[in-house]
């Protein structure tokens, strides 16, 4: 009996029911026994029947729709495997490529994303119009693709190939400038979100794509030790006046150097923009609010940011400084001659993050209303960012005064979420140990502290200095978290560390 190929294709298989019947028409006695064993007729049909019987089949029609719902699920799996070489950060497109090898050469689609050149030149030759032709779902180009396509870092031997097929691409008429997605994506943005290709943005820009706002944005989480920032700088235009967001991807990072860079190109110093509010906080502001280091602050004091401009709250930074436990940064703003509008509210929470117990009680003391007049909102605000930032000694001050131990702040989240995203276990076991809620379940993502552990391993935010997720996710482990719903799939889209991971297999768990 044969062996239907894993790739089946229906007009081979017709061609050989055509071919054996002509044999058969034509006195071969082989080919007249093969479909003499199935049928008294000498027909089509016949023939068809024989094949299909060949591959183990009862009937043409069970072939045909065998052979047509491998293709069906085929094609799915080429167009899944071209969106995870582009959005994917878990390694997808590497494990559906290892184990589907016929992906690489199953479409110009998959070739694209895989910068495989060759077919890429030769399909053009074949049908020009490819160049331009949409792909149906996502609405990217070619060239948006090949732009897109991470596999210059999945499997850096693809890096050139890449390269090669955007400028196959842009020679063979492909716009630099075109918009495409949902999100109005153009080729350069494409090459600069997420892990930037260095090589196809500087091709794109020699081919006269102009940074915007967005690229430049983008290029600022590049993660290249700002190779991709530089280069987009080299080429923008009046970037005072185009810098309108720039600046939040390095102030969010405490990227002290993309700050300087967009500054010395000219960016606005009081011009920022990001999703977290609306409307926009001042510079100086959201450089607080994301816990930016003191030179941080320093830097953009000397290039003129306004070191008094209200949040969107109406507090002002030196306030935010205080009430964050920001000692330092404070000092900072009030050496820049900046009123110091701080509240009693804010100087009882800076107490409690200086680990002053004592002070803290004797604010508390002088002002019977004091503790009572902090929100929910501020008490949790307080605990997440001794949570953030591991500080176990501020998180046992406000905890002896009373703050709310499980109130929910953004995205539903407690402070032992926070705590254990941010990889603090002092503060987790100091929650756990005064009754946090250890299964609680944040508001949009409907996870468990643990979980948020486990994320937070893979992500690494760098609000705690001495992060440990090891000793986060033992300690919540240890104190009864239920890990029924860890599963440690390969293609979970937010992971945890290697670390972590091998850690929990250890124990049976996933």
């Amino acid at each position: 009996m044969a062996t239907l190929p894993a790739r089946p294709d229906l007009d081979h298989l017709r061609r050989q029911a055509r071919d054996l019947l002509r044999a058969a028409r034509n006195s071969d006695a082989a080919a007249a026994d093969r479909i003499a064993a199935v049928s008294g007729r000498l027909n089509l049909a016949a023939a068809q029947l024989a094949i299909a019987r060949d591959y183990g089949f009862p009937s043409w029609a069970k072939l045909k729709a065998v052979v047509e719902a491998r293709a069906r699920d085929m094609a799915e799996q080429a167009h899944r495997f071209c969106e995870a070489s582009i959005r994917d950060w878990s390694g997808r497109a590497v494990r559906m490529l290892a184990a589907t090898p016929d992906l690489a050469s199953y479409s110009f689609a998959t070739a694209v994303v895989l910068g495989d050149a060759d077919r890429v030149r030769r399909d053009l030759a074949r049908d020009p119009g490819l160049v331009s032709r949409p792909d149906e779902r996502s609405g990217f180009t070619p060239l948006h693709a090949a732009c897109a396509s991470r596999w210059h870092r999945l499997d850096p031997a693809r890096a050139d190939g890449l390269a090669t097929v955007a400028r196959l691409l842009l020679g063979a008429g492909a716009d630099p400038l075109a918009t495409a997605g949902s999100g109005g994506w153009t080729p350069l943005g494409c090459a600069v979100a997420g892990e930037a290709n260095p090589a196809i943005a500087r091709l794109l820009l020699e081919r006269g794509a102009v940074p915007d706002d967005r690229d430049l944005y983008l290029a600022g989480f590049a993660g290249d030790d700002h190779v991709t920032l530089r280069m987009l700088l080299e080429h923008a235009r009046d970037v005072a006046r185009t810098a309108r967001s720039a600046l939040a991807a390095p102030i969010s990072n405490g990227d002290i150097e993309g700050v300087r860079l967009l500054l010395a190109a000219g960016a606005d110093p009081n011009q920022y923009a990001d999703d977290a509010s609306d409307p926009p906080a001042p510079v100086m502001y959201a450089a607080v609010r994301t816990g930016s280091p003191a030179a941080m602050i320093e830097l953009l004091l000397s290039r003129g940011a306004d070191p008094a401009a209200p949040g969107p709250d109406g507090r002002s930074p030196y306030a935010l400084a205080v009430s964050l436990g920001q000692a330092e940064t404070a000092e900072v703003l009030r050496s820049a001659g900046v009123e110091t509008d701080s509240s009693a509210a804010d100087e009882l929470i800076a107490a409690c993050f200086s680990g002053d117990l004592e002070a803290a009680r004797s604010r508390v003391a002088r002002d019977h209303e004091l503790l009572r007049g902090l929100t929910p909102d501020q008490q949790a605000g307080a605990l997440v960012q001794a949570g953030l930032t591991g500080n176990a000694v501020a998180a046992a001050v406000m905890l002896e005064l009373g703050f709310a131990l499980n109130a929910q702040g953004e995205h539903g989240a407690t402070p032992l979420h926070i705590a254990a995203y941010a990889g603090s276990p002092d503060v987790v076991q100091l929650l756990l140990g005064r009754g946090a809620d250890l299964e609680a379940l944040d508001g949009e993502w409907n996870s468990t502290p643990l979980g948020w552990a486990l994320v937070g391993s893979g992500e690494r935010p760098r609000s705690n200095p001495a992060a440990d997720w090891l000793r986060t996710v033992e300690v919540l482990i240890e104190a009864g978290a239920s890990t029924s719903d860890v599963t440690l799939a390969p293609d979970d889209p937010k992971p945890p560390s290697a670390a972590v991971a091998d850690f929990l297999r250890g124990r049976g768990i996933g």
